[in-house]
């Protein structure tokens, strides 16, 4: 599987490329900031929530899209200043790993789905440490694992 990084990109450019897959940071809360996610997408029915928001920054902006997938890397959401409240830590090991092993699943069956030509990661990885610290200092258990799943993603055959 050919793994790229993509930049910051418009919600309106991701939902017209129709040839490749988004990955992009999310919380367990499934929403923040102030774009609507359709009751009836694919993302709500997935997390089996309703009300969902999309921020317009941060790569979680394409949350909600049929060709964008989710990597949880916040536990949940908090709003700034305090949003490190969210953040995992090695303590929830066994939690994250599910989550995780979900989010991994889900890009792999859509890439069996939708064959596409790349699945293109934020460009400062999912594991920028900016807002869900998971570093290999801080977190290595969740680290690890993280780089773990993307190599086994990198090296998945359609």
């Amino acid at each position: 599987m050919k793994l790229v990084r993509y930049s910051q990109r418009l919600r309106s450019d991701v939902e017209k490329d129709k040839n490749n897959i988004y990955i992009f940071t999310d919380n367990c809360d499934r929403s923040s900031g102030k774009g609507v996610i359709p009751d009836d997408s694919s993302y709500s029915k997935r997390f089996g929530k309703t009300g969902l928001h999309y921020p317009s920054v941060t790569s979680a902006n394409i949350r909600g899209l049929e060709n964008a997938f989710p990597v949880t890397t916040q536990k949940r959401h908090v709003p700034r200043p305090n949003h490190f409240e969210g953040n995992w830590t090695d303590d929830d090991f066994e939690e994250f790993k599910k989550v995780i092993d979900a989010d991994f699943e889900a890009i792999k069956e859509a890439c069996k789905k939708f064959k596409p030509k790349e699945v293109r990661f934020p460009s400062g990885g999912i594991l920028n440490g900016l807002i869900s610290r998971i570093t290999f200092f801080r977190t290595p258990l969740l680290y690890n694992y993280i780089i773990q799943k993307e190599i086994e993603l990198r090296d998945f055959k359609v």
